[in-house]
């Protein structure tokens, strides 16, 4: 008999698969070989179910104890976007707007009170959290079909394919820099990069 953390661990693989948008009752309902009214013995509907996969994927990510706010931030979301990378379906779940869990209130209590703390005014703590939320979750979207969706090499390849056509009378600028577009616009160090921006870290 099934338990209800076996369906969402399933949903969630389904939604990596197929994507939120392909991910369906009936869908789950055939990945697990049951019909689909079963479900609704499980879930009460699939806002719930869209909670509980969020739970599930950020279980275990919390805010971390430092007091330094910007370090705070910093360790976060490095370790927001891995689980994000981990499970692709789940940046999408947030960017949508789709979830709500406690968590995420733990999450922005602890971030707010320890800017606060620093002496940051309540409206840079909070405009400052969503910006490193929004930039972070943005850039995974970037990120996964460039080169999580595919190799790192795939993507290097496919940019290259694209501009070496390119008229260097046409794009002066773009071609001249073309070989170094590539390695930085879906890398780590791109992450870093717009991140200790967006936390005045230089």
């Amino acid at each position: 008999m099934l338990t209800v953390d076996q369906v969402v661990d399933i949903a969630i693989a389904l939604a990596d698969d197929v994507g939120l948008e392909g991910m369906s009752m009936p869908t789950l309902a055939s990945r697990l070989e049951v019909g689909t009214m079963t479900l609704y013995g499980y879930v009460a509907n699939k806002q719930q179910l869209l909670d509980l996969m969020a739970a599930r994927v950020f279980e275990g990510l919390e805010m971390p104890d430092i007091d330094d706010w910007r370090q705070q931030l910093w360790t976060y979301f490095h370790r927001f976007r891995q689980v994000a990378l981990a499970h692709p379906s789940s940046a999408r779940l947030l960017a949508d707007g789709r979830v709500t869990i406690p968590a995420v209130f733990d999450t922005l209590e602890r971030a707010l009170r320890t800017m606060h703390n620093s002496g940051l005014t309540p409206e840079h703590a909070v405009r400052t959290f969503y910006a490193a939320l929004t930039y972070t979750i943005g850039f995974v979207l970037w990120e996964i079909p460039r080169t999580h969706l595919q190799s790192e090499a795939d993507y290097h390849a496919q940019w290259r394919d694209l501009t070496a056509g390119l008229d260097p009378g046409s794009y002066p600028t773009l071609t001249g820099v073309a070989s170094n577009v590539t390695p930085t616009t879906a890398s780590i160090e791109q992450f870093r990069w717009g991140l200790a921006r967006i936390l005045s870290i230089e």
